[in-house]
């Protein structure tokens, strides 16, 4: 494992703090030194000290991503915390369902990862939304990393990460594929494009600019804000609410909360609010 100084790991934590929003306290060093280390003995750097070098004067955008990639953690999966989805056909989706041939319905998963999020998402409103077909229904994935919007693009996913859902489903929504170069008992799995088509995929930086306006019925952001400060998290949900119609929810994870935070919301149950 590689060792930071901590004058090495200020650097580090401040420059993922600047770009990304990203909040490295001390307690991160171990996994920032392990991923870092295992990066390292790939590549031609020879130390942090160079890396580090390489990073403050001759970085591409690229290079700064997979930087990323070793601070940042990708876990989703399909119907992660189904409280979530059970709460959007309880309380959203009748209303939905009541709107005229033609109403435009907007939901963003902010932090898409490699697809789960927003197909799930697709999956769940062909399920319960009898009319889906009349509605103009589409929804805006996003994330920072390329490596994961290549996979949510290409929405196919190994036999383990579809396991647990209903045969049903499978069987409606995905399209079994033997990949090049795997044995040939072993098969990976397509979203169809009945659920490919709803979904837009789009790389962008939560600290950036937004190029999108709006207005959203529903907008996931689950399991980001562990990563950011407090100031941080209060002023990207409050841009988020700029971008909710007024009847429109918030859904951010499970072990996240806006209390103590000052962002105009009211939350309607654990980890879901409204303006």
């Amino acid at each position: 494992m590689a060792t930071i100084s901590p004058s090495q790991f200020n650097e580090i934590a401040d420059l993922a703090q600047e770009r990304w929003g990203l909040d490295l306290t001390p307690r991160k060093k171990t996994l920032v030194e392990t991923r870092l280390g295992k990066m390292l003995n790939k590549s031609e750097y020879g130390s942090i000290a160079s890396y580090l070098e390489h990073l403050r004067t001759e970085a591409t955008e690229e290079d700064m991503l997979v930087f990323f990639d070793l601070l940042s953690t990708n876990t989703t999966s399909f119907f992660r915390e189904a409280e979530h989805f059970r709460y959007v056909e309880e309380a959203i989706y009748p209303r939905i369902a009541a709107k005229p041939r033609g109403t435009s319905v907007r939901i963003w998963s902010a932090a898409c990862s490699n697809g789960s999020e927003p197909y799930t998402i697709g999956i769940h409103a062909h399920e319960c939304l009898p009319n889906i077909a009349e509605l103009d229904f589409k929804i805006l994935a996003t994330d920072l990393s390329n490596k994961v919007l290549q996979h949510a693009r290409m929405a196919v996913y190994p036999e383990k990460a579809i396991e647990s859902l209903p045969k049903k489903l499978l069987g409606k929504y995905f399209e079994k594929r033997q990949l090049p170069n795997t044995p040939r008992c072993e098969y990976s799995y397509q979203v169809k494009s009945l659920v490919r088509s709803m979904v837009s995929i789009h790389r962008l930086n939560l600290m950036e600019s937004w190029p999108m306006k709006g207005p959203f019925d529903v907008i996931f952001l689950r399991n980001v804000m562990i990563y950011f400060n407090k100031d941080t998290r209060e002023k990207l949900v409050r841009r988020m609410a700029t971008l909710l119609s007024n009847d429109g929810v918030l859904i951010i994870g499970g072990a996240e909360t806006l209390s103590g935070l000052d962002t105009g919301f009211t939350m309607v149950r654990p980890s879901i609010y409204a303006k």
